[in-house]
């Protein structure tokens, strides 16, 4: 069995697997604080456990620490060196992206595998909205057979757009509204100008994938605990686009962990 932990800037998310080509579990959450926990939530003891870090050093070492008291196990911290059989990086420096990025673009692979869409040649854009939003756009075969991530766009993520206004200006609050096409009150109003941000961003990089498709529409996925803020406006918006392109509304995705997932395909041989 195996141990598959996606350390986050604002907590940790991990699953297990049973074997190399059983699926895994669902993806649960864990705040730093109940790392000691985390062995009583194992099913069994792990013979191997691979993470992912993108929360510094001192998360890195609170996390092995827990799995060294609880199981005597090292931790295969994997990075965007892993999986290059997999995916070409076109970063001129791989080491300099995210571990979460790469391993959340791997993820998305195993949902894609068979996919005719993918298949015939569309791309595919994975958005994720955590405390930084993310936007990374997938050419199939497109390098030496290899599919290839060909670029992308990292931005404050909803909270974090929130936060700036409540600390950086002297009377707009930390909002908790909704989003909605004219707001009536300051609440409502930020977070309809967060979601229409977030939308509007992935909107445009969906119109800049398909350009570079040669109009072939993306595929969309989408994850993050900032996600459901935003579904409505960026979906009722991608929609519209697929219709004026006559094709079938295309429902979006969403994708517990596609960090975890990654992970987890780094267990089993390459396809």
């Amino acid at each position: 069995m195996m141990l598959l932990i996606d350390a986050g800037n604002t907590r940790a998310k991990f699953a297990w697997q049973a074997t190399a080509t059983s699926p895994r579990t669902p993806a649960r959450t864990l705040d730093y604080s109940g790392l000691p926990d985390l062995a009583r939530q194992a099913p069994g003891r792990p013979s191997q456990i691979l993470a992912s870090n993108v929360a510094g050093a001192d998360v890195a070492a609170r996390i092995q620490l827990a799995c060294h008291q609880a199981w005597g196990l090292p931790i295969r911290w994997c990075t965007p060196r892993d999986g290059q059989d997999r995916l070409h990086n076109i970063y001129a420096d791989p080491d300099r992206m995210g571990a979460d990025r790469w391993l959340g673009l791997l993820g998305l692979l195993s949902h894609l595998r068979d996919s005719p869409a993918w298949q015939q040649g569309q791309p595919a854009l994975l958005a994720s909205f955590g405390t930084a939003t993310t936007l990374d756009a997938l050419m199939p075969a497109a390098h030496a057979g290899l599919p290839e991530f060909i670029g992308g766009l990292i931005l404050p993520g909803p909270y974090l757009m929130a936060q700036s206004l409540a600390q950086g200006t002297a009377q707009l609050p930390l909002a908790d509204g909704q989003p909605m096409d004219f707001p009536h009150n300051t609440h409502d109003a930020i977070a309809s100008g967060i979601a229409a941000a977030q939308a509007g961003a992935l909107l445009h990089q969906w119109h800049c994938l398909r350009r570079h498709a040669n109009g072939r529409a993306p595929l969309v996925f989408c994850c993050g605990g900032g996600w459901p803020l935003i579904r409505n406006v960026a979906q009722a918006d991608l929609n519209q686009a697929l219709q004026a392109l006559q094709r079938p509304a295309w429902t979006i995705p969403t994708l517990d962990s596609p960090v975890l997932d990654g992970l987890a395909s780094l267990t089993s041989p390459s396809s």
